[in-house]
């Protein structure tokens, strides 16, 4: 994709992987850039260096992530690129059971590493099937394609991740989407 005078927002952009990938965004010269993260301090001070739009942002409350996709369109036009890359890593509790994390903790990766996934499309969908283009870079992690001890929960909805991302090309591949999963192991 070229990437030259279009809208992208990113998730998680205040550090890590989001920082990363707002950074190159900006170099290759973007018309306008959204930085959304739970820490809005940061996500302010990298959109000061990049001269970018910041918001804070709790990818969990859809109602938020609908706010802010229209805040951005109102501002830049319509998004190019939405990239889902906010993620948390819990590791279970300690113990050999693989349902060790507390309820909590296995909900709070539901959200996180799905339900923001689905928010995003269902905000950005209507606008991008109207254009005949869009396109969805969803942050999932080598565990969405392999599991390792101690991360059920994570482990669990990175693969979730992977198969909405999946339906989403299979469903919405016809109308010009197109969808990405960035794997990366250990960052």
């Amino acid at each position: 994709m070229e990437l030259r005078d279009k809208v992208v927002v990113v998730t998680g952009g205040a550090s890590g992987i989001g920082m990363g990938l707002c950074r190159r965004f900006h170099e290759e010269q973007v018309r306008g850039l959204v930085i959304a993260d739970l820490n809005g301090k940061a996500a302010g001070a990298l959109a000061t260096e990049l001269n970018a739009k910041s918001v804070e942002l709790d990818v969990c409350d859809e109602s938020a992530i609908a706010a802010m996709v229209a805040e951005a369109e109102a501002e830049f036009g319509q998004i190019d690129l939405f990239c889902s890359n906010a993620g948390v890593l819990d590791l279970d509790g300690g113990d050999y059971w693989a349902s060790s994390s507390v309820n909590e903790v296995w909900q709070r990766n539901w959200e996180i590493h799905v339900m923001a996934h689905i928010y995003a499309a269902r905000a950005c969908l209507p606008s991008m099937i109207e254009r005949g283009v869009g396109y969805f870079l969803h942050t999932v992690s080598a565990a969405g394609l392999l599991t390792q001890s101690y991360t059920a929960a994570y482990a669990t909805t990175k693969h979730a991740a992977i198969g909405f991302a999946e339906s989403l090309a299979i469903t919405h591949g016809d109308d010009g989407i197109k969808v990405s999963c960035l794997c990366p192991q250990g960052v």
